[in-house]
Formats: structure tokens, sequence, C-alpha cells
């Protein structure tokens, strides 16, 4: 009797002893893999990775979300089958370091926008940035500076209080500042968080896990820092929970699940949410006077606002929070929104013609991701730089004046000089 339960205990303890190696050989093995990979490696055909796939934002006490500074990843796009190489430069922006104080013959413009104009699937020379200085640079002997601060995840709440607490300092003189539709969702949720003065104002937007954090420490997260194998484990299982929250938000008709419903609103200027998240263009508008910087509004399509093709491809449409053959041809979002920019007096730049105005307008956006195609950007910058040429002061045209009051629209232009923006259709 004796023997038979020492032999029991014997054979318990051998099995423990061999599943704690077993947990320690997979935890070894897990940490091994994740150093052999090095810099974030991520496929857009991975549905987690769509609002960030290049893995470097990281939680900020001041706008939610920021970028790792004097970052590097490299981003697997399905479309074009390149990877794509993203830094960051020391301000934690994409792109090349930028000079403080701006340099005196410079006219530097500023992209406000989330991962739409972010764009991690296209390089440096294919994005819209890129090629907007270059249409801009053709106009003026000025040195043109474009700056794309760009952060996934973020929205016109978030780029405020980024501007008037950092970027203000970047001296910019134009500031063209993107508005996805997505950024009514993105607003209804930070909002919450925000903390703003006496008057409404948003001061900050602390990210939802160090407002945690400061209140009290969580043995969960205490796990998944300082073993791997659980936070893989609790990774894994989260994104299977997560994906049938997202099935059943695409599917449903109601804006607190789905946050693409409101696009189907007629009055949308009547909506609570939608108001809040056009707010901050007034707070950004407000502080124009005295700071010599100018603003324009731009928007684009959504793929779903463009047809139930475009951008279709496995897992992108539900884990964006809409249906596979989701249509919103609604043009009411577009018209309240170009009219809250009308009354601050403010240029708007509605990027549907574009993008939408051809045979194939779904080859203006990828299919594993749903934001612009490389065609996408360069009709973007094109018809931005014509917009601007036409209708916005600049050292591009003869409403801008050096400090030595000297028209630089009287310098040359290339010849063949550029279209309107009217003319591109």
């Amino acid at each position: 009797m004796i023997r038979a339960r020492l032999k029991l205990i014997r054979q318990i303890v051998f099995a423990a002893i061999l599943l704690g190696l077993f947990v320690c050989a997979a935890e070894v093995g897990v940490r091994v893999y994740e150093v052999s990979q090095g810099a974030p490696i991520c496929s857009t055909a991975n549905p987690e990775c769509l609002v960030d796939p290049t893995q470097l934002t990281i939680p900020s006490w001041l706008t939610n979300l920021e970028l790792k500074p004097h970052a590097t990843c490299q981003v697997k796009c399905r479309d074009s089958k390149r990877t794509v190489s993203i830094t960051t430069n020391s301000l934690g922006f994409r792109g090349a370091e930028v000079a403080v104080p701006k340099p005196q013959d410079a006219f530097r413009i500023l992209i406000l926008g989330d991962e739409t104009t972010f764009a991690p699937e296209t390089s440096e020379e294919d994005h819209f940035a890129h090629q907007l200085k270059h249409h801009l640079q053709q106009q003026t002997r000025i040195s043109i500076e474009v700056v794309n601060a760009s952060i996934p995840g973020a929205c016109p709440l978030t780029e405020y209080v980024l501007f008037k607490q950092k970027l203000i300092a970047l001296q910019p003189d134009l500031i063209l500042l993107h508005f996805d539709w997505s950024d009514v969702a993105d607003d209804r949720q930070l909002r919450r968080r925000t903390r703003s003065d006496a008057q409404g104002t948003p001061l900050s937007c602390p990210h939802a896990s160090l407002q945690n954090s400061a209140k009290k420490p969580n043995p969960v997260n205490h796990l998944r820092e300082h073993f791997r194998l659980v936070d893989w484990g609790m990774t894994a299982a989260g994104k299977q929970w997560k994906q049938q929250i997202f099935q059943q938000a695409a599917s449903s008709r109601e804006v607190g699940t789905n946050m693409y419903a409101w696009l189907r609103n007629e009055h949308p200027e009547s909506d609570l949410s939608v108001t809040h998240a056009f707010q901050p263009i007034a707070d950004i508008a407000r502080m124009m006077q005295g700071s010599g910087f100018q603003l324009a509004v731009m928007t684009s399509p959504k793929p779903w606002q463009v047809s139930v093709r475009c951008s279709n491809g496995a897992g992108v449409r539900v884990k964006s929070g809409v249906s596979p053959d989701a249509f919103y041809p609604n043009r009411a979002p577009f018209d309240a929104l170009a009219d809250y920019v009308a009354e601050w007096k403010l240029p708007f730049i509605d990027l549907s013609d574009p993008l939408l105005d051809s045979d194939a307008p779904e080859a203006n956006y990828l299919r594993y991701a749903p934001r612009w195609s490389a065609a996408g950007h360069h009709h973007v910058a094109e018809f931005v730089a014509r917009f601007l040429v036409e209708k916005v002061p600049g050292p591009w045209n003869s409403r801008y004046f050096q400090r030595t009051d000297q028209p630089i629209g009287q310098w040359p232009m290339p010849e063949g000089g550029i279209q309107p923006a009217s003319a591109i259709r």
C-alpha cells in the first residue's frame, strides 16, 4: 500500500518536472524567436495589423498614442509584394529630421492625420507627402518642406493636443489636417479620457493603460511583462475573442457597435458625436490668430464609400468594422464637413474627385489594407498641389510675399505652368 502511494507520488512529481521543463523550454523558445526576428515585421494580411502594421506606436500621456523615436521597422505589403522600410526621426514622426528652429528660407507644411496619411504600406518616394513637395518645389525657389506628423490611431482631438503642446514649435507655415471618417468613432472613445481646462479646451488625452497603471498595478500585466509565453497565450485568446466582436460589429446597423453606421445619416451635423469630432478643427483655427500659420482641411472616401469591391481582401473589412458587402455612397457627411470648415473660412480639399473619377477607382486603394495605393497617393499629391497653387497663399503664387515684400509669384514658373484644381475631373 505504501509502495503504491510512493510510486504514485513519484509519477506525479516526475510529471510535474516534465511539465515545468516543457514550459521553461517553451518560454526560452519564444524569447529566442523574438530576438531572432530583430525589427518588428508585420504583413497587412494579418487583420491585427491594419491600423498600425509598423507596431511602433506606444501609449502616450499626452496624445493617447505616439510613435517611438529613432525607430525602424519593415512592413510587408501584400498588394505590392514589397517590403517597405519605415523610419522615425527624433520627434517620433515618419521621415527625416526636422530643423528647429525653422530655416528662414523655408516654407514648412505640416500634415496631421491618422494611419491613412501615415500610410505604412507606401514607400517614401510614393507617399503623397514626398510627391506634394516635388510638385510645389517646381513652383518656387523657396525651399518647400513637408513634415508628416501623422500617427496611427490619431484623430483631430489628439492632433490638436499634439500641435498645441509640441508641433507649434516647428513653426509651420501651412497645416494640412486630414479628417478621416473613422475619426468620429475615435473621438467618441477618446473624449471620455480627455482632460480639459475650464473652457472645455483639451489639454491631454492619456492612454487607458497608463491611467490604469497609475491607479493600481495589474497582476495580469505583470505576468505578461515577465513571461512571454503568458503574453503569447493571452494574445492568441484575445484575437479569437476580438474576431467575434469585429464580426458582430460589422454586421450591426447600430452606431454604438458599428463605427461607420453613422455614415448613413442624411443629417450628420445633428449628431453630437460628429459635432465633437469636428470641434478640434475650430480649436486649431483659433490658434491661427497671431501664430502665423494657415490651416486647410482635407478628407477622402473610405474604401466602403467607393464600392463593395474596394479593399475587400480577406478579413480587411470585418477588422475595420464593416461588413464585406458594405457600401456607403451617402454624400451628406462630406457636405456637413464642408459646411463646418466653411464657417471658419478655411480651405476645404475634398479628395473624392482624384480618387473616384476613373473607370476603376478601386485601383487607388490597397486591397489588403483600407488605405490609398501608390497610384492613389500620386493622384492625391497632384490634386492637393494644384488646389494649393490656385487657392492657398504660398510661395507658389502672387498672394504670398517674402519679408522683403517681393512677390514670389513674379518669379518664373516652369514651362506649361500648372492646371487649376477645378480642371481635375
